[in-house]
């Protein structure tokens, strides 16, 4: 059987909300695909042992969906009948269900794969939130929509115009495992290990568990990126596919993202679309968490900001637009050795750019420890801090250095960073710390001088306690 890892936040959500003193509750629980989110309704249900009925929906037509359901809930019940029989509408299924299930503690029934149900019959929110309103919201039963589709969930259950609006408990987001948690699936592997592997896979629980298998980075990217036959090959098509009913348009904007072209403006002439219609595709890609806008970490109000820069937010994704896409061609026609070649550099920067996102993320989680109130990157025209911590008043508490090289670090990537200060004249705290980071560790002059200086820390492994 496999380890259940964390997701302990919304396990603690799901089991409050089934505890809620009012009888019927009714949850949405969504994310992008691969998150794990039908594991983790098995594990509550199982953790908790909670009666419940699962119903993971197609595309097969209504009927057929009709008679799955009634199928799901004559095994979850024990009762032969509720399959026997023919229901001319959902109304009729539900009432049977209803009948026959347990009154005297609390029921779990779940829609898995929602989005699908919505686009065989583009009524059935609107029958859910009838039966809701007459029957379940005054029942000892416990309602989960779940679906990978995020947009349509969203618009199906969230939206202000959407039928079920203002009936849901909760809303559940599933995100990727934060980085520490890699750990957990890949055990063995030293932190720099980590961090190739967490290029790939972002904290995608599926992802993780594919990478399993392998014991070195190189050989897990040719079987699962590289390989036409690779289980991650056509993974970045499928995402959008799915996601998003204009496909053609976002894969251009996330083709320049991973290419570098992250303002709206090198976006816009490289594309050919005007501003407003390219802001349109952009904020469909920030609801959907495929891109995030990032703006330099003293800026006094981010939102107004003319400096911000997009980026792609799942490592995978950056991964696939940024090196691997170009020499799809190559890829399809075998020629493995070539496209190695020249892809090595581009997955090193790519790794070295996942490896300055995650030591950011380090400082994040102890914001508190080093009087951060953000966190982020600091740059200008001629400059770049890759790790910036700001406090109340909008000074630097916290400034770093990321190398992922096979140097060690030394005093001079120090006097760099301090000069990047002094030259800019950065607002700065009187006790700001100065955090480098390195992959292959630090010069002996260095890690003597930090002996002896509280304010310097060098840093090669990004677990911490307070994780």
């Amino acid at each position: 059987m496999k380890k259940f890892i964390n997701r302990d936040a919304e396990l603690k959500s799901l089991r409050d909300l089934y505890q809620q003193d009012k009888k019927g509750v009714l949850t949405i629980l969504y994310g992008r695909r691969r998150l794990g989110k039908t594991t983790l309704l098995k594990e509550f249900s199982h953790k908790y042992d909670i009666p419940y009925c699962y119903f993971m929906a197609d595309r097969a037509g209504e009927e057929s969906l009709k008679l799955s359901t009634a199928i799901a809930m004559s095994t979850a019940l024990n009762e032969p009948l509720l399959q026997s029989l023919t229901y001319p509408t959902w109304y009729d299924l539900f009432t049977a269900f209803d009948r026959f299930r347990p009154k005297e503690r609390k029921f779990l029934l779940i829609f898995d794969e929602y989005q699908y149900l919505c686009q065989v019959q583009p009524a059935f929110s609107s029958f859910i939130q009838k039966w809701w309103d007459e029957h379940w919201q005054d029942e000892n039963i416990m309602v989960v929509l779940c679906g990978s589709v995020t947009s349509m969930m969203y618009k199906e259950t969230m939206a202000k115009n959407a039928p079920l609006f203002g009936r849901a408990s909760a809303q559940i987001l599933l995100a990727p495992l934060s980085y520490p948690y890699t750990r957990d699936f890949l055990p063995g592997r030293n932190d720099n290990e980590l961090v190739e592997m967490y290029s790939i896979s972002g904290g995608v629980p599926r992802y993780l568990e594919l990478l399993g298998k392998y014991k070195k980075f190189s050989d897990a990217l040719h079987d699962l990126a590289l390989n036409r036959s690779g289980l991650l090959y056509q993974e970045a098509r499928y995402l959008l596919h799915e996601e998003i009913t204009t496909p053609n348009t976002c894969w251009s904007i996330l083709n320049g993202l991973g290419n570098g072209t992250g303002r709206i403006s090198e976006l816009g002439s490289r594309l050919k679309l005007p501003a407003n219609q390219l802001t349109r595709y952009i904020e469909l890609l920030r609801d959907l968490f495929l891109i995030y806008r990032e703006v330099p970490v003293l800026e006094k109000n981010p939102q107004k900001s003319k400096k911000g820069f997009y980026q792609v937010a799942d490592p995978f994704l950056r991964l696939w637009f940024g090196a691997i896409y170009p020499y799809e061609s190559f890829l399809e026609f075998g020629q493995h050795e070539l496209v190695a070649e020249r892809l090595r550099p581009l997955i090193e920067a790519h790794i070295a750019h996942c490896y300055e996102k995650l030591c950011r993320d380090y400082v994040g989680y102890s914001t508190d420890a080093y009087g951060c109130v953000r966190v982020g990157r600091q740059w200008g025209k001629n400059y770049e801090i890759d790790v910036a911590g700001v406090n109340l008043r909008n000074e630097l508490v916290v400034v770093g250095e990321c190398k992922w090289s096979r140097r060690k670090v030394g005093m001079s990537v120090l006097k760099k960073l301090k000069k990047k200060i002094t030259d800019n004249n950065l607002p700065v705290s009187p006790n700001c710390r100065y955090l480098l980071f390195s992959k292959s560790g630090f010069s002996a002059e260095l890690l003597k001088i930090a002996q002896n200086n509280s304010r310097l820390l060098p840093i090669d492994a990004l677990f911490s306690k307070n994780v």
